[in-house]
């Protein structure tokens, strides 16, 4: 990053009430410091606890509200299963690495230590409901990414008596909001409130001088723009255009007062997984296939949609007695071919700044080399 690192113990240097130079205005709360980021995401925490981690001074900018992205994760550290079942194996390849990694922090080994975090289910499963699978949903059972084929007698309770294959995972589960609280623990005091859009990055000479709003103005050596969605309009305000898509779902919530633990791929005769159903404080979370075709339906066609795939998929469980409610999440990356998901993690440098997307919750340490990388030239 150039220049001496200062200590990971500072907080950054602060001039509260003090004028910033340049005549723009007077008594701005400023902030400064080697490397700011925007947005408090799982790509802005991973990688302020890095830098943090080598003693570099950071703040971390948001406006406080829930990360919509991070926030609607179903906290599934995949190891490639999925995606290589579905014949994306440039995504199964780069996603296979990082379980190790997750487990590495997990337990406290690792590039970040994340010890407390809760795993919600050791394993995910495989399910393909109907006649025994066969063919390449059958061979995961001999391959790298399964561990084994689970026997009928032991089927867990929302599988029990359904006739079907069930594989388990070392796919594993891990509480998304607990892993947030986590992250923000080391950033005490390093945490700013407050919104960046385009309006409020101060340019200065070509580069970025500083992000500013009415009360705050934090100023960087280095930028980091973390904010998923807004990535977009915050490179453009600095001069670069950085081709973006946007890829919608509308995930159904299916609230029980009791509900089952079910953390499970629900295949429906194709590669791609109709459903992808985790558990989460008294509601099952349906992604998958039927999330994403069902992004433009109306919320009771997406519930009906959902229910019957549910029924199908698993129909010793009750789907009547749940309360159902959905949520959009406009899923912001770099583009790619034919409008796809990347398969790896995106980190963009331009000027002084770095523009980030994980892609994908379990590419984070990915994610976290590329910026290292690049913040280090």
């Amino acid at each position: 990053m150039g220049g001496p690192a200062r200590g990971a113990g500072g907080r950054g240097k602060r001039a509260g009430d003090h004028a910033p130079q340049g005549g723009w205005g007077t008594r701005m709360d400023r902030t400064d410091v080697e490397v700011a980021i925007v947005g408090g995401g799982i790509a802005g925490l991973w990688i302020a606890n890095l830098l943090l981690g080598r003693g570099v001074e950071v703040a971390l900018c948001d406006d406080g509200q829930r990360p919509s992205q991070t926030g609607a994760a179903q906290g599934i550290i995949h190891t490639g299963a999925k995606y290589a079942l579905d014949g994306a194996l440039g995504a199964a390849r780069a996603i296979a690495p990082m379980a190790a990694r997750w487990r590495r922090c997990l337990h406290g080994h690792g590039e970040i230590d994340l010890r407390g975090v809760p795993v919600l289910a050791p394993n995910c499963h495989l399910w393909v409901p109907g006649a025994p699978a066969a063919g390449a949903v059958a061979a995961l059972a001999k391959d790298a990414h399964a561990i084994e084929a689970v026997r009928p007698a032991d089927h867990p309770a929302p599988f029990a008596g359904a006739p079907g294959t069930l594989l388990r995972l070392r796919d594993f589960v891990i509480d998304v909001p607990a892993l947030c609280r986590r992250l923000a623990l080391p950033l005490a005091g390093r945490c700013l409130k407050m919104p960046v859009a385009a309006q409020h990055i101060v340019m200065a000479h070509g580069a970025v001088r500083a992000l500013r709003d009415e009360a705050k103005e934090v100023r960087a050596r280095r930028f980091v723009f973390a904010a998923g969605a807004g990535n977009g309009a915050l490179a453009a305000a600095t001069g670069h255009s950085i081709p973006t898509q946007r890829r919608p779902l509308q995930q159904v919530i299916a609230r029980h007062p009791d509900p089952a633990p079910i953390f499970a791929h629900c295949l429906d005769g194709g590669a791609r997984p109709a459903l992808t159903i985790t558990t989460h404080d008294g509601c099952h979370v349906i992604g998958g296939a039927v999330a994403e075709v069902g992004a433009t339906r109306s919320q009771p066609e997406q519930v009906a949609a959902a229910q019957r795939a549910l029924a199908q998929a698993l129909p010793g469980v009750d789907w009547r007695r749940h309360r159902y409610e959905t949520l959009h999440i406009d899923r912001a990356e770099p583009r790619a071919a034919h409008g796809r998901r990347p398969d790896r993690a995106s980190a963009v440098a331009h000027g002084n700044v770095l523009t980030v997307w994980p892609v994908k919750l379990t590419l984070a340490p990915q994610l976290g080399d590329l910026a290292l990388k690049a913040l280090a030239a």
